[in-house]
């Protein structure tokens, strides 16, 4: 339970970035918006882990294993997704989003020799179909085009990284892990943007900082990052990257029910079919994995 709930709200916090990513996104490059996304969740993020913590101790080794992985996973994912958006459609990251699940499954299958049972298939089925219904994704007018592929790399990535993060810092608390990933995937992304401001200079846009751009900013990194990424490790470490990514299908619909709280949208029950279609395909999922450990296939 207590795994589920980190997962839920780490699915919800992710979410509160996306209306107020829209909004900045008019005013600022996804690449830059990106890296003022990391840099002050991480920094709020490292004020934290040594308050709780009563400081850091963390070997050398960890900290490189964690940022590899963070640049790689996290930050190279990240890109990836912008990219794959960039040359295709909005409602491309959502078909791919909606496949980490496989992923995710395809990584315990191969790394670790993970046991499949008849209603764990029913559930990652649930919790496919139910993420692209979440999504509002009509399969029969989409078109697979190359950005998907790069979206998918991306979501892959994702996966992997969680992995890694809980496999190669399994010492380390959540918050820990969070941060040194998340250092890693600010290094890789200043590192490109550094080379875009130097030979791209005319693709960066700046918007302003004022108390409304600020807010929003608070929003997109401290609240959104801050609250998603640790939720997110923590919940993986206790669920399994797989059935954990499940509760990432959901993403849409809290941003459909953030935008209709602020009033800037309507209610699509269409959509919380998709939603009751993950719930289902948790269940299932974790009731295999709770009844036995062995291959009922």
């Amino acid at each position: 339970m207590k795994a589920n709930l980190l997962c839920f709200l780490a699915a919800f916090s992710w979410s509160l970035g996306f209306p107020t990513g829209a909004s900045l996104m008019e005013s600022w490059d996804l690449l830059t918006l990106v890296f003022l996304r990391l840099v002050p969740g991480t920094l709020a993020l490292l004020v934290f882990w040594r308050l709780v913590e009563d400081g850091i101790s963390v070997g050398a080794v960890s900290w490189i294993r964690g940022i590899f992985v963070g640049g790689v996973g996290f930050g190279l994912g990240t890109t990836l997704l912008l990219y794959g958006q960039k040359q295709s459609n909005p409602v491309t990251p959502a078909v791919a989003a909606a496949m980490m699940p496989l992923a995710g499954v395809l990584l315990e299958l191969f790394f670790d020799n993970k046991r499949i049972s008849l209603s764990f298939v029913i559930g990652l089925f649930c919790a496919v179909f139910g993420g692209l219904i979440a999504a509002g994704v009509g399969l029969g007018d989409y078109m697979v085009n190359v950005g998907f592929f790069y979206c998918l790399i991306a979501v892959c990535l994702y996966a992997w990284a969680t992995r890694e993060t809980n496999l190669r810092l399994s010492g380390i608390s959540s918050i820990g892990q969070t941060v040194i990933t998340l250092i890693g995937a600010a290094i890789f992304v200043g590192t490109i943007l550094s080379l875009a401001v130097i030979f791209f200079p005319e693709q960066r846009q700046y918007g302003s900082f004022d108390n409304e751009a600020l807010l929003l900013m608070f929003v997109f990194s401290i609240l959104s990052v801050s609250i998603s990424q640790p939720c997110w490790i923590a919940g993986a470490r206790g669920l399994g990257i797989t059935i954990a990514s499940f509760h990432l299908n959901a993403v849409p619909f809290y941003v459909m029910t953030v935008l209709v709280f602020l009033g800037n949208d309507l209610f699509d029950l269409f959509k919380l079919l998709g939603v009751l279609l993950i719930a289902l395909g948790v269940y299932m999922a974790q009731k295999s994995s709770n009844s036995d450990k062995k291959m009922t296939i």
